[in-house]
């Protein structure tokens, strides 16, 4: 398996790489969705690209959101301006940007985000299609689905391992947007999910806590199972985190790809808001009690001596501390205070004394968040190439210097040499001066008879050699596509005058009846089917966006069988033999993703975007085992039940069932 890591800025680059990364994955622009981060600009891909393939790392260009007429051409022309500069490939989400890829550019390399939510072979093998080399499959997907894609399935798999888990299905949360007009799609994620909420049933209170804030991901102690059901690449999460989380995630995992134990006290100290194998690990997915770094814990409070401006504040620990490192107290599973240690003391082996304005009382966990001098050695490795250069330095002749890079032979030439009277050039003298750049580390061998170079004519040379060898590896992975001429797209066919039905009970108004039942049960549904043709109407099945094996295999039965219409809400209904209409799961944004599926498409009167009735969040877990401890066998689920922010917006909680429950959170 490879590693893929994320890098939101040049020092996180520099650590994925150093620290063992196969592959990174970065955004530049306001084409990708983390637009809220100050990343990278297009200009700056020449550095990047030359870094990355000199140390043989491969970029990923997130190009992952989805785009509206006005953009879409500039996605297309930003793509092919980046691979011609070297960029190896492009994760991206919107189809209508991978159909025109596919159609004008299939030398392309594309690969399907997370947030396209495929969530099983069907949508894996409609997706392979249209050009797609590697799937980023929906952190919801286990290990035999996996294997039944890898088995079938001629495409890579990517697999997130590490790093923020959002609760909401494959990314696909509209919350932020319905409530603050603030797309996370676009990167402008309000993180609405670690906030505090409220559980209610018809008004009484439930539970209270984070109870959308889900642990990090951690598949440290899966990666023998995720490599044994074909998963080709381990992904980590992080392009917004610190330098310290991308090196320690990056080098944790790829010491452990290499047999080695990992040390989870590393991982939690770069980042941890509590650990969950996702969903292998059942419901335990929801850590209520925090919303954000815990660390691990390290001692406890002993001694408080309480000051007008000051406290001191003793504390009891075997690690060795050092100061500008940071600490969270607990009461409990209450977060109490962060402190920064700039003043601290060893008073003993295991005893501590730090002065701080914040709280702290005798008995509170002392959790370490920060360990200074650790980052700072972290952060401090540099991992240069090996590069073995032959240096000809000859009486009367030009210097010559040749290497091997990218498996090609570079060669450049200096100014020419006299012969030596007195101090001739000696190989620790080349070693010196070549050793003075930023990415190589030269292993040099000099072939020379008794000449004289100058500090200045050598500094020159080495300067004109690097320069030239950068400009060799690019010209040597650049490529040269000519931009095609597009063509516009098509009119889109809108559905309409339908009515969105979820009770058998409700009177049918519109002559298209979309029914989204709570349970998927044959006899009901065909029931209801057969009622609305006797009121000569039209029932479309409206799919769910997520399901297993077990569900598609039920529900291409139930649809090809009886020929029942659908609504497509993720890409494996289209695999359906039978009448489609695409759905707001499908998130069509624009006319050339329209023109893609050339069916009808439910949207609104003045743009190609889904229409508002569409969940703001599936949810995978189930929030009455977590919050309330329920069982299956004794689900307390009935209308009613909402979760109320701070501020007293309340969403209601609903659920569909086939094989398992999923829940959605509505107005």
């Amino acid at each position: 398996m490879k590693i893929l890591s994320p890098a939101g800025n040049f020092e996180s680059l520099k650590m994925a790489v150093y620290n063992g990364a196969d592959e990174v994955y970065l955004g530049i622009s306001k084409f990708n969705a983390r637009n809220n981060i100050q990343g990278f600009t297009f200009d700056d891909l020449d550095e990047i690209v030359f870094f990355t393939h000199i140390h043989n790392v491969k970029i990923n260009l997130t190009v992952n959101i989805l785009f509206n007429d006005d953009e879409i051409l500039d996605a297309v022309d930003l793509v092919v301006s980046a691979y011609n500069k070297g960029v190896d490939c492009f994760i991206i989400q919107d189809i209508g940007l991978a159909y025109l890829l596919h159609k004008y550019y299939p030398q392309i390399e594309i690969h399907a985000s997370t947030q396209m939510a495929i969530c099983n072979l069907e949508g894996a093998q409609y997706l392979s299609q249209f050009g797609f080399k590697r799937i980023v499959l929906a952190r919801e997907v286990l290990l035999d689905e996996i294997k039944r894609i890898n088995d079938n399935l001629n495409v890579e798999i990517e697999y997130f391992c590490q790093g923020a888990l959002c609760v909401c299905f494959s990314g696909n949360c509209y919350l932020s947007s319905y409530l603050f007009d603030a797309s996370g799609n676009r990167g402008k994620c309000k993180q609405l999910c670690r906030l505090p909420y409220s559980l209610k049933k018809d008004g009484k209170l439930l539970a209270q806590g984070y109870l959308l804030s889900a642990k990090d991901f951690n598949m440290s102690t899966r990666l023998p199972d995720l490599e044994k059901v074909g998963v080709d690449v381990l992904k980590i999460e992080g392009r917004a985190r610190r330098p310290f989380y991308v090196a320690t995630a990056t080098n944790e995992y790829k010491n452990a790809l290499l047999g080695k134990k990992v040390n989870e006290q590393n991982l939690k100290l770069a980042f941890n808001r509590g650990y969950t194998a996702g969903y292998f690990d059942g419901n335990g997915k929801i850590i209520s009690n925090y919303n954000n770094h815990i660390g691990f814990k390290i001692g406890e409070v002993k001694k408080v001596n309480y000051g007008k401006r000051f406290n001191e504040i003793y504390f009891t620990s075997n690690y060795e501390l050092s100061k500008k490192s940071s600490i969270k107290l607990f009461d409990g599973t209450k977060e109490v205070s962060t402190i920064a240690l700039f003043d601290l003391k060893q008073l003993d082996t295991d005893l501590y004394m730090t002065t701080s304005t914040q709280r702290a009382k005798v008995g509170n966990i002392v959790n370490l968040i920060l360990d200074y001098d650790k980052e700072q050695q972290v952060l401090s490795f540099v991992n240069k190439v090996d590069l073995q250069i032959e240096i000809t330095a000859l009486q009367n002749e030009k210097l010559c210097a040749r290497c091997n890079i990218l498996g090609k032979e570079f060669t450049t030439f200096g100014e020419a040499l006299e012969p030596s009277k007195n101090q001739a050039l000696t190989e620790k003298d080349v070693l010196t001066c070549f050793q003075k750049n930023n990415y190589f580390n030269p292993i040099v061998t000099l072939n020379t008879n008794n000449v004289f170079a100058p500090k200045s004519v050598l500094n020159e040379f080495r300067r004109t050699f690097y320069e030239n060898l950068k400009q060799f590896v690019m010209q040597n992975l650049s490529h040269n596509l000519a931009k095609q001429k597009i063509e516009l797209y098509g009119k889109a066919k809108i559905f309409d005058d339908f009515q969105i039905v979820e009770s058998k009970s409700t009177h049918l108004k519109n002559s298209n009846i979309i029914y989204s039942p709570e349970h998927y049960d044959e006899q009901d549904i065909l029931s209801f089917s057969e009622c609305c043709k006797n009121q000569n109407k039209k029932m479309y099945l409206d799919l769910p966006n997520f399901a297993t094996k077990q569900d598609v295999e039920f529900l291409k039965n139930l649809v090809e069988k009886h020929h029942l219409p659908i609504v497509a809400n993720n890409y494996y209904a289209l695999t359906f033999n039978t009448e489609i209409v695409i759905g707001g799961g499908l998130n069509v944004y624009n006319h050339y993703s329209a023109s893609f599926y050339n069916l009808p498409i439910i949207c609104s009167e003045d743009s190609i975007a889904p229409k508002t009735d569409f969940p703001y969040m599936t949810l995978r877990h189930c929030p009455f085992k977590n919050d309330l401890g329920a069982t299956c066998d004794k689900c307390p689920y009935q209308k009613g039940y909402t979760l109320a922010l701070q501020n007293g917006k309340e969403l209601k909680i609903k659920s569909k069932k086939l094989s398992s429950c999923t829940f959605y959170l509505t107005d």
